[in-house]
């Protein structure tokens, strides 16, 4: 009889799994379908189905929830600026104002522009920049021999904040792209 349940979830699992890559316009029906059948079949077994229908649409309005949060944040007006503990990058060049934008799940404010150093120096430069205060990491790599190096700093104490440096050069470049950001803190989602 387990071994029947496990198939069954399983299937159900796949049926779930596999709904993205259907036509949008059948997507709602073959979900609606798919749980009604998940429903009888779980009723037969003795089974209590929860109300996936229902769960979906908590989720999506969680989703929406956040979404607006982040768009509000964005939209906020205030000064724009990096933490004023952030090191400088020699030689730096931006290619506009300060901004903010939405980064996955976040908004980060962003100073993108340019630098005549490498990669490795301006890396080199932000470390030793970190003194005793910071927390840092970096990664070195090389992607189609465009040499991308990416540092990431955040204070100790309270506040807690966060910047990262990611300095990319292709082989055919003189310059060094530059992107400075850190996140701002999430914004709080309220509840009903």
């Amino acid at each position: 009889m387990k071994s029947r349940l496990f198939v069954f979830v399983s299937l159900i699992i796949a049926s779930f799994l596999l709904t993205p890559f259907l036509p949008a316009q059948d997507t709602d029906k073959d979900v609606d379908d798919a749980i009604q059948e998940a429903t009888e079949s779980a009723k037969k077994m003795g089974v209590k189905m929860p109300d996936v229908k229902k769960q979906i649409e908590e989720v999506n309005k969680e989703e929406a929830k956040e979404k607006a949060a982040l768009q509000k944040q964005l939209e906020a007006s205030g000064p724009v600026a990096l933490p004023d503990w952030t090191p400088k990058v020699p030689q730096f060049k931006p290619a506009g104002p300060v901004s903010k934008k939405i980064v996955g799940d976040e908004v980060d404010i962003i100073q993108t522009g340019t630098s005549p150093l490498t990669p490795a120096e301006l890396g080199d430069n932000w470390e030793a920049a970190k003194g005793d205060k910071l927390n840092s990491s970096r990664t070195n790599g090389s992607y189609n021999d465009t040499k991308v190096v990416t540092i990431y700093l955040s204070t100790r104490q309270e506040p807690l904040q966060s910047v990262v440096l990611e300095a990319r050069r292709a082989p055919e470049d003189k310059i060094t792209h530059v992107a400075i950001s850190s996140p701002l803190p999430k914004p709080v989602v309220e509840e009903e």
